[in-house]
């Protein structure tokens, strides 16, 4: 069964989990954020530049906007290499079912991807490389740090007040009703743990409601969107000037000087004027790769913003 997003749904409508004792004795939190959730999230949310298509191509075409999330993408490694190993080796056979029910085999790559051949495998292996390292790798201490800080909250929160407290109130649209937790869906389903809890995730990036992976191993998933702290634009607005913060925001991710311009939407000049003085000051790096000269934040660009 795919991840399932929750949705607006009248009152009392939706998925209730059900839990026994040895279900609330078995629930935990992750023990740090799971990156290929992060990923496939971010992903799936629409929310990215769109210059970055040509190096995720593949992933883009499995994680849709609008559509379910394929199980395949289920790793709850938090080490991102082993998880894009266990992607890899999901069997053909589910990779196919998966493909064909959920997303069609319109694209000659889909086609190949869901035949098993290797070089398709190599493809989506590229792109979920590229896509970590471009979408979440610059933040990736900063979702780290905002992931630690969410659970020693929730742990407070569950030692001062019992771990139904916590279930409770871990987002507006979801309750919890012993013995059951209630998920917001717009279809009605029933379901027992029968012994194996659930594992929790806090998500930092791309996730806007709940989410649920019921027949993830060893345990179903319940994913749940943190708000991360975010700059406070207005203060670094008034000191860099509104389109140098603009620049320097845009830099999370590595750009050329022409793709610099093209997304904050200035002159060419004028980009590469805002980089060489973000530059000069120690807040971007520049190095050139052939004809084109690359630019990206630095630590110290990282500490300004955050």
């Amino acid at each position: 069964m795919p991840m399932v997003l929750s949705e607006s749904a009248p009152k009392g409508r939706g998925l209730t989990i059900l839990f026994e004792l040895e279900d609330l004795a078995r629930t935990r939190f992750a023990p740090a954020p799971l990156p290929m959730y992060e990923l496939v999230f971010t992903v799936h949310s629409g929310a990215w530049d769109r210059l970055l298509l040509p190096r995720i191509r593949p992933l883009a075409e499995l994680v849709r906007p609008g559509r379910f999330i394929p199980d395949f993408f289920n790793s709850a490694r938090p080490d991102f290499d082993e998880a894009v190993r266990q992607v890899l080796d999901v069997p053909s056979t589910r990779v196919r079912d998966q493909i064909a029910s959920m997303l069609g085999t319109t694209s000659p790559w889909l086609r190949s991807y869901a035949a098993g051949t290797p070089a398709a495998r190599q493809d989506l292996k590229a792109a979920l490389t590229a896509g970590f390292r471009e979408l979440l790798g610059p933040h990736w201490a900063q979702t780290r740090q905002a992931f630690d800080a969410e659970v020693r909250l929730r742990s407070a929160q569950a030692v001062a007040h019992g771990l139904g407290s916590l279930l409770g109130n871990l987002h507006p649209s979801i309750s919890w009703t012993p013995p059951a937790l209630h998920v917001e869906l717009t279809w009605e389903s029933e379901i027992s743990l029968h012994g194996t809890g659930m594992l929790i995730v806090p998500v930092l990036n791309g996730l806007t409601r709940p989410a649920v992976s019921l027949f993830a191993e060893p345990q179903p998933l319940l994913f749940y969107p943190v708000t991360a702290p975010q700059p406070s634009g207005g203060s670094l607005e008034l000191a860099l000037g509104r389109t140098r913060t603009l620049v320097l925001r845009a830099l999370t991710s590595e750009r050329t000087t022409t793709e610099l311009a093209r997304h904050v939407g200035i002159s060419l000049p004028t980009a590469s004027q805002h980089a060489t003085a973000l530059r000069t000051a120690g807040f971007v790096s520049t190095h050139r790769n052939g004809r084109s000269v690359r630019h990206r934040l630095t630590r110290r660009g990282w500490e300004l913003l955050n």
